[in-house]
């Protein structure tokens, strides 16, 4: 199995000034990460009917629904200030 990795290092300096512009990416990056994410929750149910009419996994849906994990991963990392790394407000499909 293949695991998905994100390395956090720590760093003592930080800005004030990103501090606020966190809050603004934050509403904007969790819009559209609710967005994405509901998507995906619809096709994970589609992935779920797929697996269970052709007994195998559809790569497009597997790779959409892992990219918005990644993403809420990476959001929810610069949000709680584990780092200062601004994630993509869109997903990145080769993750």
């Amino acid at each position: 199995m293949k695991t998905i990795q994100q390395k956090i290092t720590y760093a003592e300096k930080a800005s004030r000034i990103e501090m606020l512009y966190r809050i603004v990416w934050g509403i904007v990056g969790g819009i559209i990460l609710a967005i994405f994410g509901t998507i995906a929750g619809l096709a994970t149910i589609v992935q779920f009917f797929y697996i269970l009419i052709y007994k195998k996994r559809q790569k497009g849906i597997f790779e959409f629904i892992r990219a918005v994990t990644v993403q809420r991963f990476r959001l929810t990392s610069y949000l709680i200030f584990l780092t200062d790394e601004k994630p993509p407000l869109v997903p990145e499909m080769d993750v």
